[in-house]
């Protein structure tokens, strides 16, 4: 009449748990854009595709006023809060520059986690060039929050050796001047 009941844990849990974990992985590795290297391989990605909208939501507004007169006398709260309308010039300005721009077929980054720095509104993140699986250069990239998102500022070719000072950095006095520039 009556079911006996299992002792133990339900099988499917387990299951249940490995999703839940891999969707966990999946997201911070490759969807949490608050993460400065899920920003740098978003962007290339889109670069090498081509994808130039999305090239230009990974940029910082502040990337953009260099290059688009029209917003240089904006405060950076006033630049910020215009990103919508900037990002879509930033994307079009890209587009214009790129159009004769070859990008050798198999063409990928590797991001060097080992000299990611962070702080609460900027991070710095180092990544090499790979073509036909070698290394062809080395560059690191300055990040900004804006909006609770990381956005590049600035990205500098570095030689290998530079890396280790990289590693050595201290972002205290670019957080602090950010945060003063945003009056935080």
């Amino acid at each position: 009449m009556y079911k006996s009941v299992h002792n133990g844990v339900p099988k499917v849990l387990f299951l249940l748990i490995v999703v839940i974990l891999a969707s966990m992985y999946y997201y911070a590795a490759y969807r949490d854009f608050s993460n400065p290297e899920v920003v740098i391989k978003d962007f290339y990605n889109a670069y090498f595709q081509r994808d130039y909208e999305k090239v230009a939501d990974n940029l910082s507004v502040f990337w953009g006023v260099q290059f688009m007169p029209q917003y240089m006398f904006m405060n950076p709260n006033e630049l910020i809060a215009n990103r919508p309308e900037i990002e879509k010039n930033m994307a079009e300005f890209i587009s214009r520059v790129e159009a004769d721009n070859d990008i050798p077929e198999g063409l990928s980054i590797n991001v060097l986690p080992q000299y990611t720095k962070r702080e609460n509104n900027t991070a710095l993140v180092a990544y090499e060039f790979i073509e036909n699986n070698k290394p062809i250069g080395t560059e690191m990239a300055l990040l900004l929050k804006e909006n609770n998102r990381m956005h590049i500022l600035k990205m500098i070719p570095v030689e290998k050796e530079q890396l280790q000072q990289l590693r050595d950095e201290d972002l205290a006095a670019t957080e602090e001047s950010y945060k003063e520039m945003l009056g935080r």
